[in-house]
């Protein structure tokens, strides 16, 4: 668990018309974790503040060791793409890399959408795209089916037992499916199929699995998802979104087999070096000028980095908490 989700779980506590000390710790930290849980699980619409990094994913409710097997160092392929990176040169390669992938099974993928965004999920220019915190491409707009890979430096993504993580969240009702695989070169694949119904513009909410009799059917959207963690703070997310009135449809409605998702996701080419902090602002990763200041901070979090002030912006917004429906 993450000092944010922590200090999220104590206030949250503190906050409640239930009497001081009350509640055992146990029944204490799971309603906290099921609070941070809704916040944060929202996914984005393509300028996805996938990189806000807050708003694409199960929140990180895991303590303890990482999977069995997990290596913080990055596989020689990554590394040797790493020593020869070029930010100006990411919106082409995610775009072959991704094509060479999806149009195995997708017919029209049509025209990709790319986004790099700062510490706090903004759009840089491309003369920051060097800097930036994470990035995103993109299928499929405001349709109905929606192909998505999102690349971000989180710690508190990329930390904890993945095994858990699956666990908790199945436990919760948040997946519907979740299992784990750990590549030979030490990387952690994390697969997952989720519901989601729409939250505010262009954000979803988590749709838990035994609320999803209470949903409108025509508001209901369904996401299959990989999450490949890379690194000790390197995580890369490759999903397929699609609008349907049930599981059932769709598991029809998806093109994309599983397999082909973690194998862009796993992809050394997708990726992209850890920002450096940012002095000006405080922040874990450089932020626009002049837009935020984060204080002081020591490790950067799944919320935006060390408390800064875009992390609990709801369940995934425009792309926090990563969850790519965009």
């Amino acid at each position: 668990m993450t000092e944010h989700d922590l200090t999220t779980l104590v206030r949250d506590h503190v906050a409640s018309d239930e009497p001081p000390f009350a509640l055992s710790p146990d029944t204490v930290v799971r309603g906290g974790r099921r609070t941070v849980r809704h916040r944060r699980l929202a996914a984005g619409g393509a300028a996805l503040a996938v990189l806000a990094v807050g708003a694409i994913t199960v929140p990180q409710v895991l303590d303890g060791d990482t999977a069995r097997g997990h290596s913080t160092a990055v596989d020689p392929a990554t590394a040797a793409f790493l020593e020869d990176y070029d930010a100006a040169q990411m919106p082409r390669i995610l775009e072959e890399e991704s094509r060479a992938v999806f149009e195995r099974s997708v017919e029209d993928l049509g025209e990709a959408t790319f986004h790099a965004g700062d510490n706090q999920g903004a759009a840089l220019p491309p003369k920051w795209w060097d800097r930036a915190s994470g990035m995103t491409l993109s299928y499929g707009g405001t349709s109905d089916h929606r192909l998505s890979v999102d690349l971000a430096h989180a710690r508190s993504e990329a930390e904890g037992s993945a095994q858990r993580y699956c666990e908790e969240s199945l436990e919760g009702g948040f997946y519907l499916e979740c299992a784990v695989d750990v590549r030979d070169d030490g990387s952690v694949v994390i697969s997952n199929l989720w519901a989601l119904r729409p939250y505010g513009g262009a954000t979803f909410m988590a749709v838990e699995r035994d609320q999803l009799a209470t949903i409108d059917p025509d508001r209901l959207w369904f996401e299959r998802r990989v999450k490949v963690i890379k690194s000790e703070t390197f995580v890369t997310y490759v999903s397929e979104t699609v609008k349907a009135s049930s599981e059932q449809a769709a598991r029809a409605a998806f093109q994309v087999p599983q397999a082909d998702l973690a194998e862009l996701g796993t992809d050394p080419q997708v990726v992209i070096p850890a920002p450096e902090p940012d002095p000006a602002s405080g922040c874990p990763g450089f932020v626009l000028p002049g837009t935020v200041t984060c204080g002081t901070f020591d490790e950067p979090d799944a919320e935006g980095g060390d408390g800064g002030p875009a992390g609990d912006t709801g369940p995934m917004s425009p792309g926090v908490e990563p969850s790519p429906a965009g």
